[in-house]
C-alpha cells in the first residue's frame, strides 16, 4: 500500500472500530479510492464506487445506524425462557 493508502487505512481504523478481518478487502479498496480522492484524480464512477464501499463498511451516518456496536446491557436471564434472544 502507498503511504496515502496507509494513512486512509489508519483513519478508517480510528473511525470504524467495528471492522474485522472479514472487511479487509473492502477496506483496502476504500483506501485505494480514498487516496485517489486526495489527489483530485477521481472520476464520477470511482466516487460512486467509494460511496458504495463506505456504505458496505457502515461508514455513512445512515449505514452506521445499522451496525451492531455491541451492547452494554446485561443479559436478562428470562430472555432464554421467553425466547427473546
Amino acid at each position: 500500500m502507498t503511504e496515502a493508502e496507509q494513512m486512509a487505512w489508519a483513519e478508517f481504523q480510528r473511525e470504524l472500530p467495528w471492522l474485522t478481518a472479514s472487511h479487509r478487502t473492502l477496506l483496502r479498496m476504500a483506501c485505494v479510492l480514498s487516496a485517489r480522492m486526495e489527489t483530485g484524480e477521481m472520476g464520477v464512477e470511482a466516487m460512486k464506487a467509494l460511496s458504495s464501499l463506505l456504505s458496505k463498511l457502515g461508514a455513512t451516518p445512515v449505514d452506521e445506524t445499522k451496525v451492531n456496536h455491541g451492547s452494554d446491557e446485561e443479559e436478562d436471564p428470562t430472555d432464554k425462557f421467553f425466547g427473546s434472544h
